[in-house]
Formats: C-alpha cells, structure tokens, sequence
C-alpha cells in the first residue's frame, strides 16, 4: 500500500511541476515535495498506531489433552496413527477386556445370589418369621455388590479409549502389546484439540482503544495468503511479571533494566472467518485490531495485512 502511495505522489509530482510546469521546480518546492510526503506518512503511522494497532507477535496456540487410560492392561489395537484428525468419541486405542469381562461375569453371578438371598429374608420379615439382622445384612451385601458391580461395568468399557473431542493425534507412538498404567505424569498418546486460542500482544500503550467486540484480522506464515477474521474477546490486564509469591523477603526494585513487557489480547474466531483449513498450533503471525474511530485507516491497515500475507509465499533463500 505505501508503495503505491509513492508511485501515485510521485506521478502528482511530475505532472504538477514537469508536465504542466503550474509551478517552478524552485529549492523551495523541492522542501516541500520532499517533506510534504514524510510528515504524511509519519501521522498516518500514528494515528494507525492508535485506531488500527497492528501486532507482529499473534500466537497460535491448542489446548493438549494427554491420552491416558483409566485402566490398566495390555494393548491389543491402536486405530489412530500420527497426526491423524479424529471426531469426539472415535475411537483411540483398545485394551484386553478378558479380565474385566471376568470381573464382571463373577460379580453379576455373586450379584444375583444376594438379590435372592435379599428377597428370601424380605419374604421371611414380612411373615413374622424372619430376623430383622439378617435383612439388613442381606441388604447391605447386595449393595456392596452391587456398586462393585456398577464399577466394573465402568472398568470394561474404559478399555476402549476414545478421542475426549475433535481433534488431532500427536505423538502416537502406542503399539499392540504395550501394557499400560494409569499413571498421570505419562500419557499413552497426545491429543490437540480442533479450536484455537488466538492471542496478540500489544506494548502498554497500545491498548487504550482496544474493547471487546472489535473487529481484528491475521495471517500466519504457514498459510500463505490466507486472512482470519476474529473479535477482540478482552485484553488480559495481567501477566508472569506482575505475579508476587509470598515471602518474607524486601521487593527487588531492579538490579537490572526491566525488559519492556506485553499484554496479550484474546481473540474469538469468527464462524466461517477463513479458518475451514487447521491453523497450526505454535504457529506465529501478524494481526491487526480495528477500533470504533477513523474508520478510514482501517481499509489501509487491512490493505498492508493482505500484502504482507501475499508476500509469505516468497522464500528468500539462497540454498
């Protein structure tokens, strides 16, 4: 866009002083065709800065669901392979149900003889021949068996291990015969989910005209060409340096520079904004947030985001 600003001034120029010679080629109007067009610039530039912010910082990130059984077993089929994109509830990897399939077998039977027993002695209460005791023994044994029941139910169908959401498969490096712990700190499989968090980071300054609900737009390398169009959800008024643990030390009040911090703002994907393809999860961009005022500079910026994602498709190596 700045380009053809150029182009277009330089054209006004010549024709002005060259073509029709309205006006002598004098030191004076060389002053002020040159200055004329910086100081131009230099206020659409800060005033963009202000209505239009633009970030070179957009972060792409997925929150990562690790895969881990909630029971423990030999594997006997893996149905996913690397990278692969899957569906809530498609299924994942199986593990042996033989032993949970005992277990349930055997308690079903040991679970039908207390139903029996419960109702003799209901039968042997209700006749005035039977002992108030052995009634509440024989209620309390069925219940027992009966959760224990209910639970290994639960057990034999956590032996098929489904996608918790739509999503894509990373890392999966599980085979058939691989025997399994449920074991929080290591994960059978990683599991990324589908929707993107979207956060763009702005200096301090940058944020007073940002409010939710502002129309913003990005584009990340790894899609050439391609725009996302998103709404501002809010900006994130805190960040890791502001955090103070407890301590009963003196506050540090800088033994060295501060490194100049960011605050991120938060972006909502728009239905059908451009994203039908999946953005790629740690991927880096350029953005650019629209305020409510000087609704004339938001046609440059966006003008400037879609040249700039143009040029992506360029690889400027030598090897």
């Amino acid at each position: 866009m700045l380009e053809i600003i150029i182009v277009l001034y330089a054209l006004i120029v010549w024709w002005v002083f060259f073509k029709r010679k309205l006006y002598p080629w004098n030191k004076r109007a060389k002053i002020i065709v040159f200055v004329t067009p910086v100081v131009f610039v230099l206020i659409m530039i800060m005033l963009m800065n202000i209505f239009a912010p633009s970030s070179s910082d957009v972060r792409v990130t997925r929150h990562e669901v690790p895969i881990i059984p909630q029971v423990k077993g030999r594997v006997i089929e893996v149905n996913v392979t690397d990278n692969q994109r899957v569906k809530k509830g498609d299924v994942l990897f199986k593990i042996d149900p033989e032993p949970y399939q005992a277990s349930v077998n055997a308690l079903n039977a040991k679970l039908k003889l207390a139903k029996k027993r419960l109702e003799e002695n209901q039968a042997l209460v209700k006749t005035g021949s039977g002992n108030r005791f052995d009634l509440e023994k024989a209620e309390a044994d069925y219940d027992e068996l009966k959760e224990k029941a209910d639970n290994s139910y639960w057990e034999l169908e956590q032996t098929i291990v489904r996608a918790p959401n739509n999503g894509t498969v990373v890392n999966a490096q599980l085979r058939p015969g691989v025997f399994l712990v449920p074991t929080p700190l290591r994960a059978a499989m990683s599991f990324l989910e589908d929707e993107p968090q979207v956060f763009m980071l702005f200096h301090q300054n940058e944020l007073h005209q940002i409010k939710p609900g502002h129309e913003a737009e990005f584009y990340v390398p790894t899609n050439p060409g391609r725009i996302y169009k998103a709404k501002v959800d809010g900006v994130i008024w805190a960040q890791r340096q502001g955090q103070v643990n407890a301590s009963g030390d003196l506050p540090q009040t800088g033994v060295r520079p501060a490194v100049p911090n960011r605050f991120p703002v938060k972006l909502i994907l728009e239905e059908g904004g451009g994203h039908t393809e999946l953005i790629a999860a740690g991927a880096i961009g350029h953005g650019a947030i629209y305020t409510d005022n000087m609704s004339f500079l938001h046609f440059v910026r966006k003008v400037m985001l879609r040249v700039y994602s143009k040029l992506n498709y360029i690889v400027p190596k030598l090897h």
